[in-house]
């Protein structure tokens, strides 16, 4: 298997974040909730406490978010990237389309980049779990697809995402 320097330093990044996350973790508001900006992702707790088989069922994955401005998964995420994990090394014939999501601030050419790079720092952790490399495709929408247009910290901390699409279809029937 070819591992690239991009995808070791991601991974290295990330991993970093895990060990510093208590620490830079940023509050936006002590009451704020997801559900009550994002009516969009209002479902997305009840998605986090799915176990590996009803995810399976479902195929729906809550979306992680990251913290601004960066690749640091925020540590919320973990638990959902290693039931993603469990799933994709389960069978081989899932796939997994991960969509990479930024808040409005910056230009659009940094935003493309900062989404391609949470995409692909998800897809790197999932490696590094035994997913197959192959079986993920990882695409970069920079703020072109916000789920709420505001300029509220709130708004942006909801726009910043990485979004999963599961899927058995073979990867020319998908896009």
């Amino acid at each position: 298997m070819k591992i690239s320097i991009f995808s070791i330093l991601v991974l290295s990044i990330l991993c970093a974040g895990c060990i510093n996350s208590g620490s830079r973790e940023r509050k936006v508001n002590d009451n704020f909730t997801l559900s009550a900006i994002c009516p969009e992702r209002a479902d997305e707790d009840r998605l986090r406490k799915q176990s590996v088989e009803e995810i399976i069922k479902s195929r729906k994955i809550p979306s992680v978010d990251f913290e601004f401005d960066g690749i640091i998964l925020l540590p919320s995420g973990y638990e959902v990237l290693d039931k993603v994990a469990q799933i994709m090394t389960s069978d081989r014939r899932y796939k997994l389309i991960i969509e990479g999501h930024t808040d409005e601030v910056g230009s659009d050419e940094y935003n493309d980049w900062l989404s391609s790079a949470r995409a692909n720092a998800i897809k790197s952790y999932l490696v590094s779990r035994d997913v197959y490399a192959d079986s993920i495709k990882t695409y970069g929408y920079g703020k072109h697809h916000p789920l709420v247009r505001s300029d509220s910290p709130e708004a942006r901390a909801c726009n910043r995402r990485v979004k999963f699409v599961l899927t058995t279809r073979p990867w020319e029937m998908v896009f």
